[in-house]
């Protein structure tokens, strides 16, 4: 169904009462269409219509005209992690996508202060991967390697001592 006639058919059911099943729709078109910052604003309301703040915050976070108690909710849901933010944003692509330049400051913000975090460059697409392998991870595994080394020859050792 083309986005169109899914809103008007979204609008029917929000008159109709049905605030489930229209959140599930705009849920859907957003995952299909997340750069449409309408679509966000549209589910964002029915989010504050069920009264579920820290939903709405995360559908308007992007949105010049928010409510400070609704960012806040939203951002307490996520820890105020910077990183699990960006997740939960679902944006994707580039900020300079969005089309409205509070939502592209408001997405550079929130990326520079998850990047901070994390120590290194995030994409949109999957802010929560972490590298394949560092350095760090190295030293876990000797000494990992090692400890079972250990406790493989402790075994044997009291094995052949108590056979004897």
């Amino acid at each position: 169904m083309p986005i169109e006639q899914t809103l008007v058919a979204v609008d029917e059911l929000i008159a109709a009462g049905d605030l489930r099943a229209a959140r599930v729709r705009l849920r859907d078109l957003v995952r299909e269409q997340p750069r449409r910052l309408d679509l966000r604003a549209r589910l964002a309301d029915v989010y504050r219509r069920e009264g579920n703040a820290a939903q709405a915050g995360r559908w308007s976070y992007l949105k010049e005209s928010r409510v400070s108690a609704e960012d806040r909710a939203f951002e307490r849901l996520f820890q105020d992690d910077p990183v699990q933010i960006m997740a939960a944003l679902r944006w994707r692509g580039s900020e300079d996508d969005a089309s409205d330049p509070d939502a592209r400051a408001r997405l550079a913000e929130v990326r520079a202060r998850a990047q901070a975090l994390a120590g290194r460059r995030l994409t949109w697409e999957d802010p929560l991967r972490r590298d394949a392998f560092k350095p760090a991870d190295l030293g876990c595994l000797v000494v990992i390697v090692l400890a079972l080394g250990l406790a493989t020859a402790g075994a044997v050792a009291i094995f052949d001592w108590l056979s004897g």
